[in-house]
């Protein structure tokens, strides 16, 4: 009988058969920037007098767009403001946060050069706004790696709905049966799932029921770098 690893291995085998592209979510994938976005949104709350725990922020806003976290807040926290001088405030400073002290997630430099030496297109789909993709590319200087860079800014809804997803397929000029999504929040894993890619789940949460139907899970990206390269 395969264990589980070699059914990993199988099916991660398969899906790498016929990609031509690999479409990367950036917040938790490509930069660990999830503390850093619970440190601004909690600031940001804090300049109106109000105050909420990492759980809330965890639970509430991950893997949101910054327009929808404001709008959350506001409505979770009574908050008697428009939602864009929130949703400014966050942008401020998470920007700052990613430019002073951000860092690349563990491993993620050596699978972005592993896959385009290996011929892929590599593509961004993000529900962060152009000012935090580009404090993120800058900060990691990781512009060169990607072919195109599309925002959930770009769209009438963020993750979970798959339209950023849809909108990488277009300008990859690709279908969905030719990409590979990477991906660590239920929001963005949805968002794939509904815009029909084969997606892997990197995260420490990987295991979690909820990312059953995903083509391959694994821990960091160091994991995720030795299986390509079994893969390949």
């Amino acid at each position: 009988m395969m264990t589980s690893l070699a059914w990993c291995q199988a099916l991660l085998r398969g899906t790498m058969f016929n990609c031509k592209a690999v479409i990367f979510d950036m917040d938790g994938v490509i930069i660990d920037s999830e503390g850093l976005w619970r440190q601004a949104q909690k600031g940001a709350l804090v300049r109106w007098g109000t105050r909420v725990s990492d759980e809330e922020c965890i639970r509430l806003t991950k893997g949101k767009r910054l327009d929808e976290i404001a709008q959350t807040w506001c409505e979770y926290c009574h908050l008697h403001i428009e939602p864009a001088l929130l949703e400014s405030e966050i942008r401020r400073l998470i920007t700052t946060l990613i430019a002073g002290t951000g860092e690349a997630m563990p491993g993620v430099q050596d699978v972005l050069s592993f896959l385009r030496r290996s011929g892929y297109q590599l593509a961004l789909a993000t529900s962060s706004s152009y000012q935090v993709i580009d404090a993120v590319l800058t900060k990691l200087n990781i512009q060169h790696y990607f072919s195109v860079i599309c925002s959930a800014d770009d769209e009438n809804h963020g993750k979970p709905h798959p339209a950023v997803y849809l909108s990488a397929l277009r300008e990859l000029q690709l279908s969905a049966a030719d990409c590979l999504v990477i991906e660590d929040s239920l929001s963005g894993f949805q968002a794939a799932q509904a815009a029909g890619i084969n997606t892997i789940v990197v995260s420490e949460d990987a295991q979690q029921c909820c990312f059953n139907a995903a083509s391959a899970r694994y821990l960091s990206m160091y994991e995720l770098l030795a299986a390509l390269a079994v893969a390949a």
